[in-house]
């Protein structure tokens, strides 16, 4: 069938199901897509398209052959999906290893509304992206009746929801190692308590081993590890206003195409040790000396050498939004300082525990480390 077709067919189901039958006043309406917002946010309605089908559920498949000269990132913005997702549908663990002629799969996108109980308060809940990904951030938009008091629980954690009137948005990140399946969302308006299953999907995530000759002469000084774990824990749980908003976007923290050698995510060992960690952030290989520029304005709250990280920077954007650069070679800002997008807070070098030149750049929100190319504008 094509197309064009079903899409027209699904755009009628919808018409019916808002505007026929006891479905159209039974509950309140719960989106997969935020409606309404403009600029960089258009890209929030990437992994559900179709219109909400309430009482029902619609889906299509689709498929991409990779063309010479493709990128992961060009294909899934074509496909309108996450890198992310497009790579854990595939298995995909290096997104520069795509070759011309792989089909790629986006699976089937579901079209079904969340349901949610009737309501005095919440007429509207809104999730992006969904179904959310291990290491992503979901981001949840709600719209009451009049202004309430919100809150918003995710896997037993409380995160902040900020508020205006009756309006109000949520950061809800998933770690890397949360489990799939199933995971309780509650939502608060008022006296009001909705509960919401987010169906955790697996990411795809290679695994990496550091050696022994590299990890142990720091991992093995326990005191002063443990010690910079703390700080810097405290320092991402602050929570201060900010610009910081779920339409905001980074531009990457360096200039040029540099490989990405090390994806957030992926599952590292460490020596002859058998645990597993997630890597918390995403390496690029640079020169010594490239300059590493702030993706989005903030104020700079450490500028220091560290123990684990080596020379480096922390900057928070606001309502939870820390980003971090590690193993610099040196630094050019100060804490407290504002910094705009594309200012320099520094150069790439190879300090602390490093194996070779390179940047990690880090995102942290409301404490958890997150995936930080689910942020960076579509281009």
């Amino acid at each position: 069938m094509p197309r064009s077709l079903i899409w027209s067919l699904l755009l009628t189901l919808a018409v019916l199901a808002w505007s026929v039958g006891p479905a159209a006043a039974e509950g309140i309406t719960v989106d997969l897509r935020p409606a309404g917002l403009a600029g960089p946010q258009v890209d929030a309605a990437a992994l559900s398209p179709q219109p909400m089908v309430r009482g029902g559920t619609a889906a299509t498949q689709a498929t991409y052959t990779v063309q010479p000269g493709d990128t992961l990132d060009a294909i899934a913005k074509r496909l309108q999906v996450t890198p992310a997702q497009l790579a854990a549908a595939n298995g995909v663990t290096d997104p520069d290893r795509i070759v011309a002629g792989q089909v790629l799969r986006l699976g089937n996108r579901p079209a079904d509304a969340v349901p949610v109980p009737v309501g005095q308060e919440l007429v509207r809940v809104q999730f992006w992206p969904w179904p959310p990904v291990q290491g992503q951030t979901m981001v949840v938009w709600l719209h009451a009746r009049r202004p309430v008091t919100f809150t918003l629980t995710f896997r037993g954690q409380e995160y902040p929801v900020v508020a205006s009137g009756g309006r109000g948005w949520a950061l809800a990140p998933v770690p890397p190692l949360t489990p799939p399946g199933p995971t309780p969302l509650v939502v608060r308006a008022g006296d009001e308590v909705y509960r919401v299953e987010a169906p955790v999907q697996a990411g795809a995530f290679p695994t990496v081993n550091i050696p022994a000759s590299a990890s142990d002469p720091i991992l093995t000084d326990t005191t002063r590890v443990r010690a910079e774990a703390e700080r810097t824990t405290a320092i991402f749980a602050a929570y201060t206003p900010g610009s910081w908003a779920p339409n905001s976007r980074f531009r990457l923290p360096l200039d040029g195409d540099f490989p990405r050698t090390s994806p957030y995510g992926s599952r590292r060992t460490y020596g002859s040790s058998p645990a597993v960690s997630a890597h918390a952030g995403e390496d690029f290989s640079a020169m010594p000396g490239t300059p590493v520029y702030a993706p989005a304005a903030g104020q700079v709250v450490l500028a220091e050498q560290l123990f684990v990280r080596g020379n480096a920077v922390i900057v928070d954007h606001g309502h939870g939004v820390f980003t971090g650069y590690w193993h610099l070679l040196e630094l050019a800002v100060q804490p407290g300082e504002q910094v705009a997008p594309g200012q320099l807070l520094g150069k790439v070098g190879s300090t602390g525990l490093s194996t070779g030149a390179h940047l990690h750049w880090e995102l942290r929100v409301n404490g958890m480390a997150v995936d930080p190319l689910q942020w960076v504008a579509l281009r």
